[in-house]
Formats: structure tokens, C-alpha cells, sequence
């Protein structure tokens, strides 16, 4: 794939959008993963471009270090407005509303729980799960950019892509904005696109005499991009330490050619016009690929697409991918 082609059409295709709509500003939540990393490059370029600025927001509820440092780098090299702001206050009185909500125990008070109980307590509390309570962290964070792009006439950035589509790996109303460039591009892709955009800056500074051993606005943005790519990929919602845990994969090449070999056959025309053949066309690609990757593995990742079919009803408006690949 031509990643120049790629990166400068997704920089059109937001412009386009954000003219046709009368949008005055782009509101990103930045966490520091490769995603919104690779967004925040799309969206500076489209602020270069056009003036529309590009407003950020770190939003670290129980963060790891190393995330909440790299989304700081990622900010501060890429927006023409960034802030940090700490939700757990937000999340926590969250919790103590959905708690009080349940009907499957005896309710304490809002001041009991709020006082005496802290986030770790709120979030082991009778009824509670990882995923509800990861869901409502990602629903804090989205209500917030919302504001933000309500005072400033703007938009909200997607950061989710086609692996995490495919697989479910994003909550409704909480990872989800108004517009997603990245969405038609797999994982593996994201991360040739985020090195791409590396070079870029690379020779941009070599034209202009700068070294990248000297700080100045390109080897700001060099850094952030590489850091980004050392980050471990994790779900956002302190479920597991990494995607991948939570699949058995070992790497993005793996569920990336799962999906892609599975998907294919799900939405050709033979899934249209031999309905009965369907089945067998997916059976004999499985075998192929319970060879390469192991039973286990290749069912979880199916198993994870055909139960998220729900969540894909509700995706955002996306930069297809056949504008930008053969």
C-alpha cells in the first residue's frame, strides 16, 4: 500500500468533512496508543492546512505511567490546544450512580459510598464487572470531549480501527465520535502508517537543516510517534495488560490475517448468491488457518467478530478504503 497516498487522503477526506459540516474545531481524546497517535498527525496536518484547530485531551482515570507519559508527548507535539485532565472524580461518582441503580442489594447513601469507599471498593462492589466498569470509564472520557466539542462548534475524533471493528474492541458511546479516518485500515496498517508519518517528519527535517538530536517541533513529533510505537497495545479499560492477552494471539499479523481470510468470504458474492457453499468456503480457510495459528486462537477471534455484529450497526462515518487502496 502507498502510505503516502493513504495519509494524504485521509488528511483530504477530514478537511472535506469538516468544511461540508461548517465544523470549527476537532476535539481528540489521546491516550497515547498508536491510534490516536496516528490521528492526532492526520488532524495537525489538517490544522496546518486549514486553521481549524486541533484541541486535546489526556484523559487518565487508574492510567499506567508509561501511557499517561507518551499521551502527555503525543499532545503537546501535535494540537494546537492540550490539557490534562484526571476523571476520576467523574468516574467515581459514576460508579456510585450506577451503584445506586441496582436493585440486587441493600443501598447505602451517596455520602456513604462517595466518602467511605474508594475507586477500587466502587468498582468490586456486588454485580459490578471489568467490562461494565471499563465501559463506564470510556463513557466518562467521550461525555467530556462532547462538551468540549459542543462550546467549540466542533467534532469528535474516532481513533478506533479495522481490527478493533471487526472484533469489538471499542464500547458504543464511549469510543465512538463523529468521524473516524482510520477505521477501514487494520491494526498491522495503523502501524505502517505511524511509520510512515515517522519519515515523513524525518525528511522534512533534513530539508529544513534540523537534527533530531536537537529539540525543535519535528523531532518532538518523531518522538512521540516512536514511543508510541514501543507502547503495548492495551483495551482501554484495564481489562487485560494487552489485547492480545485477551485472544491468545501473539501478534496483530495473526488476528489481522484471521479476520482478513474470514471476513472475505463472509461479505463475497458467493455469501449472496450460494448461501449453502458459505459455510464450506469458511470451513476450508479455518482448517488453513488452525494450521498456522492453532484452533484456539483462530475460534476466539471469530467467535469475538460474530458476537460484536451488534456493535458494528453503530459505527461512525469513515473514510472507506477504496480511496485510498487498489
Amino acid at each position: 500500500m502507498d502510505y503516502n497516498k493513504v495519509f494524504n487522503v485521509l488528511v483530504e477526506e477530514t478537511k472535506n468533512y469538516l468544511f461540508e459540516n461548517s465544523l470549527k474545531a476537532m476535539v481528540l481524546g489521546i491516550s497515547g496508543g498508536i491510534d490516536s497517535t496516528v490521528v492526532a498527525a492526520i488532524c495537525h496536518e489538517v490544522s496546518k492546512q486549514t486553521g481549524i484547530p486541533l484541541i486535546g485531551r489526556s484523559l487518565p482515570i487508574k492510567n499506567k505511567k508509561d501511557e499517561f507519559d507518551v499521551s502527555k508527548l503525543v499532545g503537546e507535539a501535535f494540537c494546537d490546544e492540550f490539557n490534562v485532565k484526571r476523571l476520576d472524580l467523574s468516574y467515581k461518582a459514576a460508579l456510585v450512580d450506577a451503584i445506586l441503580d441496582s436493585k440486587s442489594y441493600s443501598q447505602p447513601s451517596i455520602h456513604d459510598l462517595m466518602e467511605y469507599h474508594d475507586i477500587v471498593a466502587l468498582e468490586e462492589w456486588e454485580g459490578r464487572t471489568p467490562i461494565a466498569n471499563g465501559n463506564l470509564q470510556a463513557r466518562c472520557r467521550m461525555q467530556h470531549l462532547y462538551d468540549i466539542a459542543s462550546l467549540h462548534k466542533g467534532l469528535v475524533m474516532s481513533t478506533d480501527n479495522q481490527t478493533e471493528y471487526q472484533l469489538g474492541f471499542w464500547t458504543i458511546h464511549g469510543d465512538v465520535g463523529d468521524f473516524d479516518p482510520i477505521q477501514d485500515l487494520w491494526k498491522t496498517e495503523v502501524y505502517k502508517l505511524a511509520e510512515y508519518i515517522f519519515y515523513k517528519y524525518d525528511s522534512e527535517m533534513r530539508k529544513e537543516g534540523k537534527y533530531y538530536t536537537i529539540p525543535n517541533d519535528l523531532s518532538a513529533k518523531m518522538s512521540a510517534i516512536k514511543a508510541s510505537i514501543a507502547l503495548t497495545p492495551t483495551d482501554g479499560l484495564g481489562i487485560s495488560n494487552s489485547d492480545l492477552d485477551q485472544i491468545g494471539a501473539k501478534s496483530y499479523n495473526e488476528v489481522d490475517d484471521i479476520l482478513k481470510t474470514l471476513t472475505s468470504c463472509e461479505s463475497s458474492e458467493e455469501t449472496y448468491m450460494l448461501a449453502g457453499n458459505v459455510v464450506h468456503i469458511q470451513t476450508n480457510k479455518k482448517s488453513d488457518l488452525y494450521k498456522k495459528y492453532g484452533e484456539e486462537v483462530v475460534n476466539k477471534v471469530w467467535d469475538r467478530h460474530l458476537a460484536s455484529e451488534f456493535k458494528r450497526k453503530k459505527a461512525p462515518i469513515y473514510v472507506p478504503r477504496e480511496k485510498y487502496a487498489k
